[in-house]
């Protein structure tokens, strides 16, 4: 599955793959803009099949009733959400404009890179561990959101090849959706786990990226 997310200040593309093509996939992400900010939320449920979808599903509707809350908030609000599902890692981050910031919070295998137009990507380190309903302390990560950046986020089913943003950024760029679905299977090493891929970049890098 291919969705864009033609934004005001962000353009947005996510691509999805379940787990030999079951009809539930384990993943689920939610993308909200406002005048503000961008939040990002990517939920992996453990294992795989309807279960690892309903708790994936509980992390993003959870995220939709709470997007204008701190992430802290919203990543406790959302572990409330899991009790007596199978669980879920996820990662939240929320971009702030006018500030040029980022604020990151993660637990468990989902990463987050964010490029640069020079110099080393940006890769925060989640929390160890996946949520359950049992208690939690989210750290929060801050830093600033570099000018023109690509954002990357993707559950552990994909499994670059190769760091090069420049492969990244192509997959980015293409626009006949075939294209991206075979070059979407071909930048991950392993097919058997459920697949989501984020990717981001300011609408003003449009003439750089």
């Amino acid at each position: 599955m291919i969705e864009r997310f033609p934004l005001e200040n962000f353009g947005v593309l996510a691509l999805q793959k379940s787990k030999h093509n079951n009809p539930f996939c384990g993943d689920s992400y939610y993308i909200k803009e406002t005048d503000h900010f961008l939040l990002c939320v990517l939920a992996d449920g453990l294992g795989s099949g309807q279960g690892a979808n309903e708790a994936a599903e509980r992390v993003t509707n959870t995220a939709k009733k709470l997007y204008d809350q701190p992430i802290d908030l919203i990543m406790e609000r959302i572990n409330d959400a899991l009790v007596n599902y199978r669980g879920a890692v996820v990662s939240i981050f929320k971009i702030l404009f006018k500030e040029k910031k980022v604020s990151y919070c993660g637990i468990g295998n989902i990463k987050l890179s964010i490029h640069p137009i020079e110099g080393k990507p940006i890769i925060p380190i989640p929390q160890q561990g996946f949520l359950t309903g049992r208690p939690i302390h989210c750290q929060v990560q801050t830093f600033v959101y570099p000018s023109l950046a690509l954002f990357v986020m993707h559950s552990d089913g994909v499994v670059f090849r190769s760091n090069r943003v420049s492969d990244i950024k192509s997959l980015y760029r293409m626009l006949i959706e075939e294209e991206l679905e075979r070059s979407f299977e071909t930048f991950s090493e392993r097919y058997d786990d459920d697949m989501t891929l984020l990717i981001g970049r300011p609408k003003e890098a449009k003439a750089t990226i």
